[in-house]
């Protein structure tokens, strides 16, 4: 039996909307995602994308203060967030089914009528400063924020979804204004719903909220991101540990290798049997933990490994980090290696089918990074047609010592890694 596709129309004025029923749960999970994260920004508007995320909860038409949205907001009995990526924003939320029509409502509100008022706005700028000095307060935030600024150095990639202070407290009403009224326009949202609903039900839900969506969108694009290859020692004297965030440059989402790609992730530091955990942390201690992560985009990606250790052994870390991925690049991996990868990602990807709110987001990630819908079904069998041989190659594609980036937050005069470091390794 087919799985079945979801619903998916797209409205005269393009705002795209997929709804998946599921009729073995009693909630429901919404999402309304604008196509425009901190990518989109112009130089001047930094930051920017997240202010308006937080401030559209400042009041709107209809909740028109902090107080007001915020008991509304607990009358719905369940959760509602948002967040700001790089490519998108995302305002987001799961009810049980009969609170569905009070969370669109509110969600539509918020992306439809803020009211931007001043008071409010300072107020919101003094969180968001909050924001960003925790940010720099927690050393593998900022490890990997400094990655992110020298790895896509003059890409759209590279300025911090947060801002810099000195942006963020000029913004106001004006500026804030012209920004939502540029970017939230129906061609850019997408509305996903996932849950016990139906589609017909759901759309007359939606419809007075895109009746108040302008039409038409300025054509744009981040500019393009080329990664390239630098070593980062940045000191820091009150931290006890070296915060290390190394990459190399990868595929973007749709790339035909992405499944052997999050493979060849798994095996070299995605669970506790992987390369890097079991050489830097079971046979040389060097670290308390290590892992591999994926971070994929439209035009560009990354394969980044995340580490800390004592200031002293930051040189080790790296010699022998080098080192395992100059290994999977030479000698490829095994099929037992392999098929334990497989299940791994195979039990992920089920597991993720059980919770409405992942099956939104999943719904979200296909409609927004990739070309066409793919089932649960496809994509285990994307997964189990990965051979060793192709697992090799794409080793040989990524794991590149001369595109290396190593972000190190914490080392000092004696403890900096050295370019050295990186080719002992080889």
């Amino acid at each position: 039996m087919m799985p079945k596709r979801p619903f998916r129309t797209v409205t005269p004025q393009g705002t795209e909307i997929l709804i998946e029923p599921l009729a073995h749960v009693r909630s429901c999970s919404v999402g309304f995602w604008v196509r425009r994260g901190s990518c989109w920004e112009r130089p001047a508007e930094e930051g920017l994308a997240h202010f308006i995320e937080h401030t559209v909860f400042k009041g709107t038409e209809r909740y028109p203060n902090p107080q007001v949205m915020a008991e509304a907001t607990d009358r719905l009995g369940g959760n509602v967030d948002a967040f700001t990526g790089k490519e998108s924003a995302c305002f987001y939320g799961k009810v049980l089914r009969d609170q569905l029509p009070a969370l669109v409502d509110l969600l539509g509100e918020l992306v439809t009528t803020p009211r931007f008022r001043e008071d409010e706005l300072a107020r919101e700028r003094q969180v968001i400063l909050e924001e960003i000095n925790q940010s720099e307060d927690q050393p593998d935030d900022w490890a990997s924020e400094l990655f992110y600024a020298r790895f896509w150095a003059g890409g759209t990639l590279a300025h911090p979804i947060l801002g810099t202070r000195e942006q963020v407290a000029g913004y106001g009403p004006a500026q804030t204004l012209a920004f939502f009224r540029n970017t939230y326009r129906a061609p850019n949202l997408l509305i996903v719903a996932a849950g016990d609903l139906r589609p017909e039900p759901f759309l007359d839900l939606v419809r007075p909220i895109l009746a108040r969506l302008p039409e038409g969108a300025e054509p744009c694009a981040p500019r393009p991101n080329r990664p390239r290859a630098f070593l980062l020692n940045a000191p820091r004297r009150e931290l006890q540990q070296v915060s290390l965030v190394m990459g190399f440059p990868a595929f973007p989402h749709q790339h035909p290798d992405r499944s052997a790609l999050s493979l060849l992730s798994f095996v070299l530091g995605g669970g506790m049997a992987s390369r890097l955990f079991m050489e830097l942390r079971e046979k040389q201690a060097l670290c308390y933990q290590v892992g591999t992560y994926l971070s994929q985009y439209g035009d560009t990606g990354a394969l980044q490994v995340g580490a800390s250790c004592a200031p002293e052994r930051a040189r080790e870390l790296v010699r022998r980090t080098v080192r395992e991925c100059a290994r999977l690049r030479r000698e490829g991996i095994g099929a037992d290696e392999l098929e334990r990868a497989k299940l791994q990602l195979r039990t992920s990807l089920v597991l993720n089918q059980e919770s409405v709110s992942n099956r939104m987001f999943a719904l979200a990630h296909q409609a927004i990074h990739m070309d066409r819908w793919r089932s649960l079904d496809e994509q285990v069998r994307d997964l189990e047609r990965v051979d060793p041989a192709q697992v090799l190659r794409v080793a040989q594609a990524v794991l590149r010592p001369e595109a290396f980036g190593v972000s190190a937050l914490g080392t000092g005069r004696t403890t900096g890694i050295r370019p050295r470091d990186l080719s002992d390794g080889l």
